[in-house]
C-alpha cells in the first residue's frame, strides 16, 4: 500500500456454519446486537447470511486493526463460537485502501480523502 493510499482502517469478514438454519440464531441476536455496537473502534458491522448454507457472518470496518483484533477475542464473539448450533468458525482481516474506497462510496465515516483527477480517471472515474 502507498504511503498516499495508507489508512488505519481495518476490515473484518467473519463467517459462521451452523447446525440450524440461520434465522434460530439471528432471531436471539438482538442483545448481542447491541453489546457489538458498544465496541471500542467499531466502526459499522453489516450482518450476512445464507439460509441455504447454513451460515451466518459480519463484514465489519474498525478504525484499526488494533481494534479488529481484539474484537475477534471478545466474549461476544467467544459466546457465538462455542454456541453447539456453530460447526465451525472463518475470519479474515484487511487492510483498508482509503483512497480508492472513497473514490467508490465506501462508507468510512468522516473520512475526506482528496485525490487528483488523473487518481480518479485510473481508478475508472472521469
Amino acid at each position: 500500500m502507498s504511503e498516499n493510499n495508507a489508512s488505519t482502517y481495518s476490515a473484518l469478514h467473519l463467517r459462521f456454519r451452523l447446525r440450524v438454519k440461520p434465522d434460530v440464531l439471528l432471531a436471539r441476536s438482538r442483545e448481542a446486537a447491541s453489546i457489538i455496537a458498544s465496541v471500542e473502534g467499531l466502526i459499522w458491522k453489516i450482518w450476512v447470511l445464507q439460509q441455504e448454507e447454513f451460515e451466518i457472518g459480519g463484514l465489519y470496518l474498525f478504525a484499526n486493526r488494533e481494534a479488529a483484533e481484539a474484537y475477534l477475542k471478545h466474549p461476544v464473539v467467544e459466546a457465538v463460537r462455542s454456541n453447539p448450533a456453530v460447526i465451525s468458525t472463518e475470519s479474515q482481516l484487511w487492510d483498508v485502501d482509503s483512497s480508492l474506497s472513497a473514490l467508490t462510496r465506501a462508507p468510512l465515516g468522516s473520512i475526506r480523502v482528496q485525490y487528483s483527477k488523473s487518481d480518479a480517471v485510473m481508478a475508472g472515474g472521469q
